[in-house]
């Protein structure tokens, strides 16, 4: 088999001779070459073929360009980069000194004045690209270059590079992004979004080794490191080398703050601090008394020697004595970072919560997004390599395991069912049928099955749930171990949370425990652990007796992935034991009929229904921040975003067929349950929006039909029987509707057949609806005349759904949903001398590319030529935190929380 070398030196041939290896490292193997064109010699680093195998290389090669531009005395710049022959490599000059590693290899320690200045040469370095946007991610004295005495940072955004364009598969190649020695706790966390005080911290670290001989943390393996990089302090500089100034120990014990807020804000500020001419911060560094001690008189330690046995003997025995009976020690606390490709989404894209765990608190369920776009659950044992899916939990999401750990309840949204199957796998029981999901319900410690639905709490009884207590704007978060008490949170909107209280099921009694707006809560081993609408996640000491708070919360986890719908991706388990997906932000992409795209913006968020206007120059868009879920629209040609709703929780937006309103919905709290709101706005303006409807069935905003007398949406069992107040209704599906009087309605059946329909739209010209439906067993697309005349025709084959009309309403687009390589689908559409579809053409694949329900999640320029996507974020994980307690006092600096 020909080697790695070879294939590359025969591939870039006609540019370069390939001459020595000049060293390897975890991602990479770096030759001297000489560039045939400028008689020069360069050095081309090549990415391992295992690597090069699972990145791809357009996105790889686009990703590194950002880097091209960046020019500054001490960076080594990029001169090329390709492909050869499956490799992906890029070319940098040739420096003829030696790495930082390998002086450090050779002396241990540097002189403390050129110490700081190689620091400080390195920190101009970070401060300039970080003022370009590019973050380095690997900072470390392997990738510090010297030259004539001089620093060169070298591989400026290729982790990144590398990141971006590999995802989750790379960490399937047991490579690692980072150098634990070096990463920020944030990065060590598997926090996806890194900012430029992750590089401040690892220059901390760097400088701080060439100060001291060893890095801050150091340990048998990359695991303890990463431990103690997330849980000790480092140990003070000065006692290793008294001769570094204090204001320089400051300095660098700043910059190795746990919290990013807490570090300098530049590596500029870091600089100027290393020599006292900047910011000083006050710095409590951990200091460590020792008692005087006296050397033993020579004669007195021989006239105690015949005693010596019998001492040691008798020491020995009660050290065994003291091994039998002394408390054993706490466990230490740990954060486990879980790989799971294919994890459900995450953020405004997705409504489900993904994850729970085991009552043991050592394994965990959570679901996956197959090739077709739908939900599968999959089981993972924390010490595990990877999960095994649960057989027969397709098409499931927002699991539960129940408390004996025999069988897990999830939601099967397509078809609004509750199901409950074994663990091991087997037949799925059929709970209830409604529009409520599992994410709403809760195990009660006996076995029973509770639930939340429009502000009420209840309890599933045979296929039915049939409310308890009466709707009071509460969400039931959990029932605790005594079965009697209930954690609930209050209005709880959008991302704006509620304050949590305690809630007496047998009475209804109600106990206030904190005001603060969360998003969820649980509590576990003492604590109240909560997630704040910004992503925090909190804990705080629980006294579960007194029914109170002991203590003020302290942070022990940050960007916790919270929907647009206020879900919190995080599970608790008893043991005490705490599970989060980290927020995964999307690309907003543009895709010709060819597959071929581009990014619409180099902002990354999690995007959600991206719709041109009538005119192709805006979009109108929603996405999650802390401010909550809002509408945006984005000026194309100029790139920017303007807000254009302040409603807390605005979203699924629509243009007017004119384009000088939007149309978007918002959820609104009522005693008797959540209404939908729809409210009509120009885009620009910022007087309050007019309502056109308010109701308790509405799905989505749904689509204008061209003249604009009405909208054709989904609404929520618009069969139901209000005779049963008290049941969410056996049979509830959702249905094709339809809201006329210009979208003042009311909401009014259009589709409403025994089975659900959703993914309502309307061709361009208003004579036409397409939608979802599920009456074969499976979703498949269906086109119907609007007034109903005539028969259905289908339009998928073999699954599909999330319909789109092209602007001349001759094809309508739609999802693949099999399982393996799915595609976008164009749909010949015509109607004469009847409605017919004329063919099928497989577009290109959408495996990456994020859906929703119940209304697509894309959209079609005006001239028919280009689509508006949301592109998945490549990696997804689960952060675990083990022992939350022991997490919390040692952050605490050892205290033990009041009780």
């Amino acid at each position: 088999m020909t080697s790695p070398a070879a294939r590359l030196a025969s591939s870039v041939a006609d540019r370069y001779r390939l001459g020595r290896e000049l060293g390897q490292g975890g991602m990479a193997t770096v030759y001297l070459a000489d560039d045939l064109k400028h008689g020069r010699k360069v050095a081309i680093k090549v990415l391992h073929p295992e690597l090069s195998a699972v990145l791809g290389s357009e996105r790889f090669l686009a990703e590194i360009k950002v880097t091209a531009n960046l020019q500054h005395p001490h960076i080594l710049g990029l001169i090329d980069s390709g492909e050869a022959d499956g490799l992906l490599y890029y070319v940098m000059p040739y420096v003829a000194g030696e790495s930082l590693r390998a002086r450090l290899q050779r002396e241990k320690q540097l002189p403390v004045d050129e110490a700081l200045r190689l620091a400080r040469e390195v920190a101009s370095a970070l401060d300039y690209a970080h003022r370009q946007g590019v973050v380095h991610r690997d900072v470390k004295p392997e990738n510090t270059l010297l030259q004539d005495g001089a620093a060169l940072v070298s591989d400026f955004g290729i982790a990144l590079a590398v990141q971006e364009a590999g995802g989750h598969r790379m960490t399937q190649t047991g490579m690692s992004l980072g150098t634990p020695a070096y990463m920020s706790p944030e990065q060590a966390m598997g926090e996806r979004v890194i900012g430029p005080r992750s590089d401040v911290y690892a220059l901390g670290a760097m400088t701080y080794e060439m100060l001291a001989g060893e890095p801050p943390f150091t340990g048998p393996s990359s695991q303890a490191i990463v431990a103690k990089v997330l849980t000790e302090q480092p140990p003070p500089l000065r006692p290793k080398r008294p001769t570094v100034s204090a204001a320089a120990e400051a300095a660098i014990l700043t910059a190795l703050q746990k919290l990013p807020a807490d570090r300098w804000g530049t590596a500029k500020e870091f600089s100027e601090a290393l020599t006292g001419t900047g910011p000083q911060r006050s710095q409590s560094a951990p200091t460590i008394s020792l008692p005087a001690t006296r050397a033993p008189a020579v004669g007195a330690f021989r006239r105690a020697t015949p005693w010596l046995g019998w001492v040691a003997a008798g020491l020995a025995g009660a050290l065994a004595a003291w091994a039998l009976l002394r408390p054993r020690p706490e466990p230490p606390p740990s954060r486990l970072a879980i790989i799971a490709p294919g994890l459900g989404g995450s953020g405004a894209s997705s409504s489900q919560r993904h994850l729970t765990f085991e009552p043991d608190g050592q394994g965990l369920v959570y679901s996956v997004m197959g090739g077709d776009g739908s939900m599968r659950l999959v089981r993972q044992s924390l010490d595990a390599e990877g999960p095994s899916p649960i057989p027969g939990a397709v098409g499931m999401g927002s699991p539960l395991v129940s408390p004996d750990g025999r069988s897990v309840v999830g939601t099967q949204a397509v078809k609004n069912q509750i199901l409950r199957l074994p663990l091991d796998g087997g037949t799925a029981e059929l709970l209830a049928r409604t529009v409520i999901t599992s994410n709403d319900a809760v195990w009660a410690p006996d076995g029973s099955l509770w639930f939340t639905e429009s502000g009420a709490i209840g309890q599933v009884v045979g296929d039915s749930l049939v409310r308890r207590l009466p709707g009071n704007q509460s969400q039931l978060q959990q029932i605790l171990p005594d079965g009697r008490t209930a954690l609930i949170l209050r209005t709880r909107v959008g991302n704006t949370g509620g304050p949590v209280l305690l809630v007496d099921l047998e009475t209804g009694a109600e106990t206030a425990l904190l005001g603060t707006p969360v998003v969820d809560a649980r509590v576990t081993q003492g604590f109240l652990v909560f997630v704040l609408p910004g992503g925090n996640l909190q804990a705080a000491p629980f006294d579960q007796q007194g029914r109170r708070l002991t203590g003020p919360p302290i942070t022990v986890g940050t960007n916790v992935a919270v929907t647009g719908t206020s879900v919190a991706q995080f599970a608790v388990a008893a043991n005490g034991n705490v599970a989060y997906i980290p927020e995964e932000p999307a690309s907003l992409v543009f895709v010709d009929r060819a597959g071929a795209s581009r990014p619409v913006t180099s902002e990354r968020r999690n995007f959600h229904s991206p719709m041109f206007s009538p005119d192709g120059h805006r979009l109108l868009l929603d996405f999650t921040s802390i401010e909550g879920r809002n509408v945006w629209v984005m000026a194309l040609e100029e790139g920017t975003l303007s807000r254009a709703s302040f409603d807390r929780d605005g979203h699924d937006a629509t243009w007017t067929p004119d384009g000088r309103f939007i149309t978007y919905i918002v959820p609104v709290n009522q005693p008797d349950g959540v209404t939908l709101v729809l409210l009509r706005k120009p885009p620009g303006s910022a007087e309050p929006p007019d309502t056109l409807l308010a109701s308790r069935s509405l799905s989505y905003t749904g689509v204008w039909l061209r003249d604009g007398s009405a909208l054709v949406t989904t609404g929520n069992d618009l069969r139901r029987d209000p005779r049963r107040p008290d049941s969410v209704g056996a049979d509830s599906r959702t249905d094709a509707g339809i809201v006329r009087n210009a979208g003042r309605g009311p909401l009014e059946p259009l589709v409403a057949s025994p089975f659900s329909e959703q993914f309502v739209g309307a061709s361009p010209d208003g004579r036409w609806i397409s939608f979802v439906s599920d009456q074969s067993g499976r979703d498949e697309v269906y086109v119907r005349d609007l007034a109903g005349e005539g028969d259905q025709v289908l339009v998928s084959l073999d699954g599909g759904n999330e319909p789109v009309w092209s602007p001349d309403g001759k094809e309508l687009f739609y999802r693949e949903t099999k399982e393996a390589d799915p595609y976008l689908v164009a749909a010949g559409i015509a109607t004469t001398p009847a409605l017919h579809v004329t063919g099928r053409k497989r577009l290109f694949p959408i495996v990456d590319i994020v859906g929703t329900a119940p209304h697509a999640n894309y959209d079609i320029s005006p001239d028919g030529k280009t689509f508006v996507m949301v592109r998945r974020s490549p990696a997804a994980r689960i952060v675990v935190i083990q022992n939350l307690p022991a997490l919390v006092r040692r952050l605490q600096g050892g205290r033990t929380p009041a009780q």
